[in-house]
């Protein structure tokens, strides 16, 4: 099955229930992507549009905000331009050093969570993106895309110097959906085929995390 028939299957029976039951008409919605993905992700995330546009939302209600997991993330103005001559709505991208952040709250750990400012603007948060993760690279996607993917360089290096191995930085990326919860996810992980999944955003990590998309992957190399 194509990726594209993947998304779309995932989208008709979303986790938690359907997109009209989520999202009003006037939502402004901010869409989460990647600013390294590829193709499959300006698939997904036109799909998704087209999805929020039946479920009632107007495009004019929605941006996407591209999200850098790793600050040598490579070519994200480019691709910022590109997915919006192909979408047709506002793409940003995300600056943990120059652009505007707002205070999130803190973590369990004292942990202080500074995200992209127009996150705030925002009145429902959608992650589009690639679930993975492992012991060496780190986790990325998913509830990630806001910790550290949106997140401030200042709490970036807070983050890093903690030494936290992956399973722990995606608690902290978990935790972190507390301060700004994502009200729905289209995620696929890293198989060939891929998985899809989408709904509700904590229903479908709580299905990520029990299917061991991550778990079983992230933990320090011996």
């Amino acid at each position: 099955m194509a990726f594209r028939a993947r998304v779309r299957r995932a989208l008709e029976a979303p986790l938690g229930g359907s997109l009209a039951s989520r999202f009003g008409a006037a939502t402004v919605t901010a869409l989460v992507g990647d600013a390294r993905g590829d193709e499959r992700d300006a698939v997904a995330l036109a799909e998704m549009m087209d999805a929020l546009v039946t479920a009632g939302v107007p495009r004019g209600r929605m941006f996407v905000l591209l999200a850098h997991e790793r600050p040598d993330a490579g070519g994200p103005a480019a691709r910022a331009r590109e997915l919006r001559e192909t979408l047709g709505v506002p793409v940003l991208l995300h600056d943990g050093e120059r652009g505007a952040h707002f205070r999130a709250g803190a973590l369990a750990d004292g942990l202080e969570v500074e995200l992209d400012d127009e996150l705030r603007e925002a009145e429902a948060i959608v992650v589009v993106g690639c679930f993975r993760g492992d012991g060496q690279a780190g986790v990325c996607g998913g509830p990630a895309a806001l910790l550290p993917g949106l997140a401030s360089t200042a709490t970036r290096r807070t983050l890093a110097g903690h030494d936290l191995d992956a399973a722990s930085v995606l608690a902290a990326a978990r935790a972190t959906c507390a301060l700004a919860p994502v009200d729905f996810a289209l995620v696929w992980s890293e198989d060939d085929p891929p998985r899809v999944l989408a709904g509700e955003g904590a229903a479908v990590f709580d299905r990520c995390d029990a299917d061991g998309w991550i778990v079983p992957h992230a933990r320090r190399a011996p």
